[in-house]
């Protein structure tokens, strides 16, 4: 049993790792090796794209990336946003800090094996930059919301990268909206088919089931079939309605005195029943109806509308269709 916290074990659209990281084993089986290769200080073959809609779990796999890495002895992990770089310049400096590279005057300079003619207040190129922190440490760069990097910068990156990944461990890892194939092309034409590419996308009915009900268990909260069945049902397996689900029910339930400590019959406050459920899903709605709103303005924003309108209209009669049957 563990510590009941005043918020819940849920946190839908954090941005940080769920209770329970569920029907992601493939992918973290990969990772695992990937990370096993830089700790032996191996080049791994190829680099990571995760790829799949807004709400599916892509940050919460680059968390759990960079929290598993902790386990491999000597992996160093760096972890960026676009915002965080918007030139190549400030993405060396990520590589680099500038107090280090600015300590030396005008000349040659050779640091980690690394060579170069800086001005006073040069920057060195950054595949010499990126080679420097490579062979202090293994690397993991990980980059969130790839879809949105300076075209510029990750033409840049991806150069650099190839460079360094054929005789160095490093390893490159993005994630990104369905996009991020195309972005990724205007920038280097082999680098989507160099990649290993992931979709992520729904979860399956035993994956969402398992990440509502481990986390409630956990918190000594009980939640019946068909309550489970009814929240399956209604998220469609999206990782993100699923902690919007997870949050309502748990929060109908919080009040309740622990089973341990409870008269006889009150054991039942703490159980999820389908009338529980029910009773919450106006609640859940009005979440999940931001969300939507986000996504339309977005399309507004991109002027995708009659596009997606289209594409509704065209599928509107067939069951919902994840990342990996569009491609």
């Amino acid at each position: 049993m563990t510590t009941r916290s005043r918020q819940g074990p849920f946190r839908p659209g954090a941005g940080g790792l769920p209770p329970y990281l569920a029907g992601r084993t493939s992918v973290q089986t990969l990772c695992r090796a990937l990370l096993g290769d830089l700790r032996d200080g191996l080049a791994p073959s190829r680099d990571l794209v995760l790829h799949g809609p807004r709400g599916n779990g892509k940050t919460a796999l680059l968390v759990w990336l960079q929290q598993e890495a902790a386990a491999y002895a000597g992996v160093d992990v760096l972890s960026l946003t676009p915002a965080g770089m918007p030139d190549e310049t400030k993405l060396v400096e990520r590589l680099l800090p500038a107090s280090w590279w600015r300590r030396f005057a005008p000349g040659q300079v050779s640091v980690q094996g690394i060579t170069w003619r800086p001005g006073r207040h040069d920057p060195p190129p950054l595949d010499e930059a990126l080679a420097a922190r490579v062979r202090k440490a293994p690397l993991l760069l990980l980059i969130d919301e790839a879809h949105t990097l300076e075209v510029a910068v990750g033409r840049a990156l991806l150069n650099a990268g190839q460079q360094v990944g054929r005789r160095l461990p490093f390893l490159l890892v993005l994630a990104g909206t369905p996009n991020l194939r195309a972005h990724l092309n205007a920038m280097d034409a082999t680098f989507w088919n160099r990649a290993d590419r992931r979709p992520i996308g729904r979860l399956d009915e035993p994956a969402t089931a398992a990440a509502v009900r481990n986390p409630l268990r956990s918190d000594d909260i009980d939640i019946e079939d068909e309550a489970l069945a009814h929240i399956v049902r209604d998220s469609h397996g999206y990782p993100y309605f699923v902690q919007l689900w997870g949050q309502a029910v748990w929060r109908r339930a919080a009040g309740a005195t622990p089973p341990s400590a409870a008269p006889p019959g009150a054991a039942e406050e703490r159980r999820i029943t389908l009338a529980a459920a029910t009773a919450v899903q106006t609640a859940v709605n009005r979440d999940k109806d931001d969300y939507y709103l986000d996504r339309y303005e977005e399309l507004e924003t991109l002027r995708l509308l009659p596009v997606a309108r289209s594409v509704a209209e065209a599928f509107d009669t067939h069951p919902l269709l994840d990342d990996v049957q569009l491609e």
